[in-house]
């Protein structure tokens, strides 16, 4: 963005971010220029001084020039500083500025009267723009006002360093001018123009000190500037001195203080070091003094004992020369009280800092060991107590149980009632179960809806979780509700002949007992047995394997016929994922349900996809069965997922397999309640050509306007209704309507589950097309089907009873299809 199009905050933005550091951007060079002509300036002064000496007129016209100089340099500096800098910061270089520039006029006006003059003048109207100079600079760096007691700190501070300072200027330069005759020194007015120069430079000093004792930054321009006062100040006390005797010379080296002291405040403005701002407060807390502020920004900078450091090594050589009169000493009691006053204010604050930290100390260790809802011992009280009790059993074998609780459907009360009366909850059933163990038990809470009880020196463990779970059996009455709510408890119990557990052990073998005793219904109590495994356990391990078992495609692909009940042949092979860990077949209900939390589902999908469309390709190729078809089960994401239909004409083209070779057999979830997201992936699989099963019908719940809106070509009925068709004539009745409705939608019916020759005698009476069951066979590997993939065997003719008679129907000839394929696959089915 151009500087035209800037925003006004951003313009201020960039002049903030422009007071970096000397190194920082295009203020380098002017800074490093800037001090070379002030070192310039200073060698030109003294070397002019020592040649021509200090009351020649080219040493004074030399220092006199440099001095404006400086100081016009000065100006100039802290005028881009005004720019560069925003807020209060911006005001104080303001008047750093009108400060400098009033140096400037005055030194201007005192050259003016040095050349024109044939001697020194010791008043002159330009002691006003000098003096003027100090009065801005202490109103420059006046230090930002605080609290009452901020303040009065600030006071001692300023009593300590202006009375050091004061000290030191007394014995140096202010006694000479006040015991100087007034005669010799322009009367009384020339006595307290001289006396103004470095009381000034006391007040300014004692305010650039106090600003520097409380900066936390290194790089502050108050260093700067405190170290330019200071070069001032010793010209100015220099200059009364010599004036107070009357040897002063324009051309003197005294100058050179002043040349250096603006150089140094020129600098610091280019340098765009900013000028301190208020610190703002935090809020109060244990490392904070309690009445607020921060605690580093008091009493803790030494900065202000320095110059009283400088005042006593004076005060002491001068006495040591018998010079000291009774306003140093005045000067020092002053002091000396003030340090004592200011000691007592520090060591007040940090016994009531210590007060406060050691309050804060007990409360935090409170909030460490206490559940704040409750009031009961929390995990890390409660851990510490099982610790001991453990060391204890170690020791004298004292028995011990541990209880895990949680509350059972506690997450319905927080979302339909709110988190207030889920609190009030959880506070009442912590008071029922303290009331429901020993004084001597342990009873924590954990977080949320768990609690945790430890018992010790008890061995009815078991009827002590029993009472617990009688506990809630009461309801509890909140405000206008009436609630109930139950719990389900593990127990760990340790008698006193069995071997010390680890902390780790014990609690996992009480988790493990909780969810054992929700798995068994809720508001139960389940005691730890050796058997018991969390399901989580067995994720822990089968992860990674199955990650790298679909990764790698070390996934088994097994197949199971569906048979045509009219024709005999096989109409259609299901694949099936099967995977095996170290020789040992998973569950298939497991490892599915694992692939799903893993998000594996479509990888696997596509894994089965292809692993199928490339068997049939070689079934077809190798029986001439163009008319076979394989199904894949599609888990219930996949039918909302729009990159599937691409990702399965991608395989049909790999494989050179017609679409409608492929069926899709999904299930009712892919349907319920997300219809408007399956349907259009539904119509592009069928606009593809694949059809589309619906596997387990009726298993789930059903939706017969879902059936109407996808666009489906069978369903496979569940296993359910063909169970119990050839004992219950109402399972009969049930199933027959069931491919009624199938026949009336259009559907193609397939009857899963066919164990029995009784049942698949049923089913062909009752009109079902296809049958899939263990009768026909099991799911077994593609290589063992080629026995039933072959051409069919020619029909045998009809046996011809005695006398030649006509079979009276054809039933009787042919045997039901069952018994010969269950004979075919005899051998086939004993082996699996």
């Amino acid at each position: 963005m151009s500087g035209a199009s800037a925003t006004v905050p951003e313009k201020a933005a960039r002049r903030v971010a422009g007071g970096g550091a000397v190194g920082s951007g295009w203020l380098r060079l002017p800074v490093i220029i800037g001090g070379l002509l002030v070192v310039l300036l200073a060698l030109s002064g003294y070397i002019a001084s020592d040649v021509a000496g200090p009351d020649s007129t080219i040493a004074s016209a030399v220092n006199n020039l440099g001095q404006l100089a400086a100081a016009f340099g000065a100006t100039l500096a802290a005028a881009v500083a005004v720019h560069r800098h925003t807020g209060r910061q911006r005001r104080a270089w303001l008047l750093v500025a009108v400060a400098c520039g009033s140096w400037t006029a005055g030194q201007l006006i005192w050259y003016v009267e040095v050349v024109r003059a044939e001697e020194v003048p010791q008043v002159s109207i330009a002691d006003l723009f000098f003096l003027a100079f100090t009065a801005l600079m202490a109103v420059a760096v006046w230090p930002p006002g605080g609290r009452r007691t901020d303040r009065l700190r600030t006071l001692l501070d300023a009593v300590v360093i202006g009375m050091s300072l004061f000290a030191i200027s007394w014995v140096t330069s202010i006694n000479q001018v006040a015991s100087a005759p007034t005669d010799d020194n322009g009367g009384p007015l020339g006595l307290l123009v001289n006396l103004a120069y470095p009381c000034g430079d006391i007040v300014v000093l004692t305010m650039v000190l106090l600003g520097v004792s409380r900066r936390t930054d290194r790089a502050s321009s108050l260093t700067a500037v405190a170290a330019a006062m200071a070069l001032i100040a010793v010209s100015d006390g220099f200059y009364a001195y010599i004036t107070a005797s009357g040897a002063f010379d324009p051309g003197s080296v005294t100058g050179l203080g002043w040349i250096a002291g603006f150089g140094l405040i020129g600098c610091a403005a280019l340098a765009g070091v900013r000028l301190p701002a208020p610190t703002p407060r935090s809020p109060s807390s244990f490392l904070t003094d309690p009445r607020g502020g921060d605690p580093r920004a008091r009493g803790v900078s030494m900065l202000p004992y320095v110059p009283l450091a400088v005042a006593l090594i004076i005060v002491a050589v001068d006495r040591s020369g018998d010079g000291t009169d009774r306003v140093t000493a005045i000067v020092v009691i002053i002091t000396f009280i003030g340090v004592l006053v200011r000691q007592y204010l520090t060591i007040r604050d940090n016994a009531m800092l210590t007060r406060h930290l050691e309050n804060r100390e007990r409360e935090l260790a409170r909030q460490a060991f206490a559940d704040q809802l409750t009031g009961l011992p929390n995990r890390a009280l409660f851990t510490d107590r099982v610790v001991h009790a453990l060391e204890q059993h170690r020791r004298t074998l004292r028995p011990l149980a541990l209880l895990f609780i949680d509350l059972d459907d506690f997450k319905a009360v927080n979302d339909t009632l709110g988190h207030p009366v889920g609190d009030e909850l959880v506070i009442r059933v912590g008071e029922r179960f303290r009331g429901a163990v020993r004084a001597g038990d342990t009873v924590a809470r954990f977080g949320g809806d768990e609690f945790a009880v430890l018992i010790e020196g008890d061995d009815d463990a078991v009827g002590a979780g029993s009472r617990l779970v009688e506990s809630l059996r009461a309801p509890f009455a909140l405000g206008t509700e009436l609630l109930s709510v139950g719990a389900s408890i593990g127990l760990a119990e340790v008698t006193g002949g069995q071997r010390t557990p680890e902390l780790d052990e014990l609690f996992c073998q009480a988790d493990i007992a909780m969810y054992a005793a929700k798995r068994r219904g809720k508001g139960q109590l389940a005691l730890y047995e050796s058997s018991m495994v969390l399901p989580e356990a067995a994720d822990l391990r089968h992860r990674p394997l199955l990650i790298d078992a679909v990764t790698n495609g070390a996934i088994d692909c097994v197949f199971q016929p569906i048979i045509d009940l009219h024709t005999g042949r096989v109409h259609s092979m299901e694949a099936l994922a099967r995977w095996r860990v170290d020789g040992h077949s998973i569950a298939q209900d497991y490892f599915i349900g694992l692939a799903g939390r893993l998000g594996l589902l479509p990888a696997l999908t596509d894994l089965m996809l292809d692993r199928a469309c490339a068997q049939l390709t070689e079934w077809s190729a190798r029986f001439d069965r163009d008319d076979l078809l394989v199904g894949v089960n599609v888990p219930p994401g996949l039918m909302t997922d729009r990159d599937f239909p691409p990702r399965i004409a991608a395989v049909l083209k790999r494989h050179a397999l017609a679409a409608d070779r492929l069926i899709l057999e999904i299930t009712e979830d892919a349907l319920l309640g997300q219809t408007d997201a399956a349907q259009p992936v539904a119509d592009r699989l069928r606009r593809l050509g694949v059809r589309l099963w619906l596997d387990d019908f009726g298993a789930g719940y059903s939706s017969l306007l879902s059936l109407r809106r996808i666009s489906l070509h069978a369903v496979k009925i569940d296993i359910a209704f063909v169970a119990n068709i050839h004992t219950d004539p109402a399972a009969e009745r049930f199933l027959r309507a069931l491919l009624a409705l199938g026949r009336d939608l259009g559907l193609t019916v397939t009857a899963e589950g066919v164990e029995l020759p009784e049942q698949a005698q049923i089913l062909r009476s009752l009109g079902c097309p296809l049958v899939q069951g263990y009768l026909y066979a099991h799911p077994a590997p593609a290589a063992e089907f080629d026995h039933l993939l072959g051409p069919p065997p020619p029909p045998k003719p009809p046996p011809i009873p005695p006398g030649g008679a006509t079979p009276a129907t054809v039933q009787v000839a042919n045997l039901p299809l069952e018994e010969e394929v269950a004979a075919a696959n005899a051998d086939n089915i004993a082996v699996r």
